[in-house]
């Protein structure tokens, strides 16, 4: 069995993501699979943290805006089901007019058509094409300070997730300019 929950990324420590409204009414539940901590950090100030877990009542697009408005920066979230697949969401606006700075996406069309077969949603109804989506994710990137290039972001939009859907996020963070930080040693 693969990771159900979040990814997430912005700006900022640990306390930022600790006064999100939308990740507070969980925080005091017991028990590690409620546990949030940070997996990466990047230059700049940001991280990646993850949030393992069923979906949270508000959705991705709350959560996005509820970080990106406590961060004062871009947020970026992605719901991943079972490793397979991920509903990705982000904002390059906090604020009120945040809701037109708002984007969806998607890692892992194919496993997600899957999980969607129950329902009469398909997944072009509900998810841009992956070169619409690149859009989205390069106008984070630049609000987030990057440059990228949106046929490379296309690409792995549309890719497979093998073996896992993490392994794409990761690249797709890659692909938006997040350059991880490397501890360096102290000297002897």
């Amino acid at each position: 069995m693969g990771f159900w929950g979040y990814l997430l990324v912005g700006r900022g420590g640990d306390r930022a993501l600790a006064e999100c409204p939308v990740l507070a009414s969980d925080r005091g539940c017991p028990g590690p699979d409620r546990t949030v901590r940070t997996v990466r950090t990047f230059a700049g100030g940001w991280r990646l943290w993850t949030h393992p877990g069923p979906p949270e009542p508000a959705g991705v697009d709350a959560l996005v805006r509820a970080l990106a408005d406590e961060t004062g920066a871009p947020a970026l979230a992605a719901y991943v089901m079972e490793s397979d697949c991920a509903v990705i969401g982000g904002t390059h606006r906090p604020g009120d007019d945040a809701d037109d700075a708002g984007w969806s996406a998607c890692l892992g069309r194919t496993p997600l058509a899957r999980y969607m077969a129950d329902t009469e949603l398909g997944l072009d109804e509900l998810f841009p094409t992956p070169e619409a989506a690149a859009a989205h994710c390069a106008a984070w990137a630049a609000a987030a300070g990057h440059a990228a290039d949106a046929d490379e972001l296309a690409g792995v939009l549309a890719a497979d997730p093998e073996p896992l859907v993490e392994n794409l996020f990761h690249e797709l963070l890659a692909r938006l300019g997040m350059v991880e930080t490397v501890e360096q040693p102290a000297d002897r």
